[in-house]
């Protein structure tokens, strides 16, 4: 697997090149978001550890570039404790994050999970188009499509809404989603899902404020259901 370190501190660039070497990874480094995008292009890296605070185009700006030119991984490094800073980095497409500081079993511990999800979206042996109602998945391509009309999501997106309609009418709660996408069941991990959930809606759901396929259980989690037609 081939990893591409994306932070503006050189010296977290180093020991995180060294530390990944170490464990057998290919790694390709940058220290600025025009670098990142230039070895980006000449590298094609399976996953990108992006700081979002990079000088010259910042880690939200070199995600969403890259994100509509590839489906490979993107883990978001922030030493802020800012919320909004890591919605917006999801919303960018960004797949998972991680605050600084870190330590090396929590890296390892996100790598895995995000190279783990990227390699059972191309090996499930169920990885069949799925149809509910007005919503068409391909999971091996990662598309969708809602009436007919194809909308753009994300690796995780896919991953989540896949697992969503194939357990349609079962509610799945946040330790069982968590489970099955990042291999834990972690609390801290009901964030994340909900605002993958609120993009999915955005992209899928005709009217996101009045979701129909996918709902939420109060006080359980989430659930997947055909979308009764509306009487004219």
């Amino acid at each position: 697997m081939k990893i591409m370190v994306a932070d503006h501190d050189r010296d977290m660039v180093d020991l995180l090149s060294f530390w990944l070497k170490g464990h057998g990874y290919d790694v390709v480094c940058a220290v600025d978001g025009k670098q990142a995008i230039k070895r980006w292009h000449e590298a094609w890296p399976d996953l990108v550890l992006l700081d979002l605070h990079l000088t010259k185009r910042d880690g939200f700006e070199v995600c969403q570039q890259m994100r509509s030119e590839t489906h490979a991984m993107a883990l978001i490094l922030t030493g802020s404790d800012c919320e909004e800073d890591e919605v917006r980095g999801l919303e960018m497409g960004a797949d998972d994050y991680l605050r600084k500081p870190f330590s090396p079993r929590q890296l390892h511990a996100h790598i895995t999970a995000v190279l783990r999800r990227s390699e059972n979206s191309h090996t499930d042996p169920g990885s069949l188009v799925i149809t509910v109602g007005p919503i068409m998945l391909d999971p091996l391509r990662h598309e969708v499509l809602r009436d007919e009309r194809k909308v753009k999501v994300t690796p995780t997106e896919s991953r989540l809404l896949h697992l969503l309609m194939t357990h349609t009418g079962q509610v799945l709660t946040p330790g069982i989603i968590s489970s099955r996408m990042w291999g834990d069941d972690e609390v801290g991990k009901s964030g994340l899902i909900k605002t993958h959930i609120r993009h999915l809606r955005q992209k899928v759901e005709r009217d996101a404020h009045s979701p129909r396929s996918i709902l939420t259980v109060p006080g359980k989690g989430y659930t997947f259901k055909v979308p009764v037609p509306v009487e004219k």
